[in-house]
């Protein structure tokens, strides 16, 4: 049985993660994401500040809205979501487990003393899951 500090998120987030300028062109985007296999990513400003979250189906809006153009050059500040919920380093997988299943969202942000210093996905959840009752 895990001990209740070991179920925070803060040791079941990944710390190797992807993040993307405002200015970044979204063809640049697709092909991180599928090189990379991810549907999400944050977006940070020049500083590390969080301002916002782009998703694979954001990628594919813009794509559309192009026509599927292959000289598209729209950004990722043109289709990010500026309101992006955090979760904290400190929070129980536990309470993040009720977040996913209230909310659509694959992955958050964590959040530690201001900065982005994680993601958490459902997966995460799940392997933390599998450790805690064992």
């Amino acid at each position: 049985m895990a001990t209740s500090e070991s179920l925070h998120v803060r040791y079941h987030m990944d710390r190797n993660f992807i993040k993307l300028k405002p200015d970044q062109e979204i063809r640049e985007v697709i092909t991180l994401f599928n090189k990379h296999h991810i549907f999400g990513a944050p977006v940070v400003d020049d500083i590390g500040n969080l301002v916002g979250m782009i998703s694979g189906s954001d990628c594919i809006h813009a794509a559309i809205e192009a026509n599927f153009n292959e000289s598209f050059h729209s950004h990722v500040k043109d289709y990010m979501k500026p309101d992006v919920r955090t979760v904290d380093a400190d929070y129980s997988v536990f309470f993040v487990a009720k977040m996913f299943i209230d909310d659509p969202y694959r992955r958050y942000p964590v959040i530690e003393n201001d900065h982005i210093v994680g993601m958490i996905g459902r997966e995460d959840i799940l392997k933390a899951l599998e450790k805690h009752l064992k």
